[in-house]
C-alpha cells in the first residue's frame, strides 16, 4: 500500500501510479486530515434525541410517557 499526503492547489492534480499497480483496481480516498468539526452541545434533553424517533415511534412513546406519569 502507498500513501502520501498533499494539499491540493486547484481542483485537479495528477497521480502517478506505482509500476506494481499498473492493470490493478486501486482505491483512491479523499479525507481532509486538518478539518476540525466542531459540535454544539445540546442545551435541551429533546434537542439531543430530536429526529431519532419515526412519527408513529415518537408518538407510542409519548403516549407511554403520559400513561406512565398518571400512574405517579
Amino acid at each position: 500500500m502507498t500513501s502520501t499526503v498533499i494539499t491540493p492547489q486547484h481542483s485537479r492534480i495528477s497521480l502517478s501510479v506505482p509500476p506494481a499497480y499498473v492493470g490493478k483496481k486501486v482505491r483512491v480516498t479523499f479525507v481532509v486530515i486538518d478539518e476540525t468539526v466542531q459540535t454544539k452541545p445540546a442545551s435541551r434533553l429533546s434537542d439531543k434525541y430530536r429526529g431519532v424517533f419515526s412519527p408513529d415511534d415518537a408518538k407510542s412513546f409519548n403516549e407511554h410517557t403520559k400513561s406512565m406519569r398518571n400512574e405517579w
